[in-house]
């Protein structure tokens, strides 16, 4: 099962995300949404 970001958070290398993985590739998406939000309203 590959991730959003493919194998980016596939940290042992094994092809599947396990849940501290997918936990990871989820953080990291929540974190660019967010990031997002906050530049928009600078501007």
């Amino acid at each position: 099962m590959k991730g959003i970001f493919g194998d980016l958070f596939d940290f042992n290398s094994d092809g599947e995300l396990d849940s501290f993985e997918q936990a990871a590739d989820c953080m990291f998406l929540d974190e660019l949404l967010s990031d997002e939000d906050e530049n928009e309203d600078e501007f």
